[in-house]
C-alpha cells in the first residue's frame, strides 16, 4: 500500500539465550526496545516480548532467535505476512527474503 525504506542496513541479529543491554523503549512504536548485543556490540530495536526483564545491570536475555532486518518495499508489491507484533509485520517475499515492515504500509488482499 505504501513504500517503506529500511533505516538499518546492518541489522542486529540475536540468538536465543544471548545477552543484550536493555536501553530505551520506542515512543512511536511502544514495546520495541533499543538494545545492544553484549557479544557483537550491534544495536537495534527488539520486541519487548522477546526479552526477559532486565537485571539490575540492565542486561536482558533474548528468548528466541531474532533478526531486525527490515524490508524496503514499494506500493503494489506482494508480501506474505508471517507475524504481527507491535504495529510491525514480519513478511516474506516470493524470493524468500524476510523482514519487518510497518503494518500501516500494508493492506490485506
Amino acid at each position: 500500500m505504501k513504500s517503506h525504506i529500511s533505516n538499518y542496513p546492518d541489522p542486529i541479529l540475536l540468538k536465543k539465550e544471548q545477552e543484550v543491554l536493555y536501553c530505551k523503549e520506542d515512543t512511536q512504536f511502544p514495546n520495541w526496545i533499543f538494545c545492544k548485543s553484549i557479544v557483537t556490540h550491534k544495536e537495534g530495536w527488539v520486541p519487548k516480548q522477546l526479552l526477559t526483564k532486565p537485571n539490575k545491570f540492565g542486561i536482558a536475555i533474548v528468548t528466541k532467535d531474532y533478526s531486525a532486518h527490515e524490508l524496503t518495499t514499494i506500493p503494489g508489491e506482494i508480501l506474505f505476512g508471517l507475524e504481527h507484533l507491535n504495529e510491525w509485520t514480519y513478511c516474506k517475499r516470493k524470493n524468500g527474503e524476510a523482514g519487518w515492515v510497518p503494518t500501516f504500509c500494508l493492506s490485506e488482499i
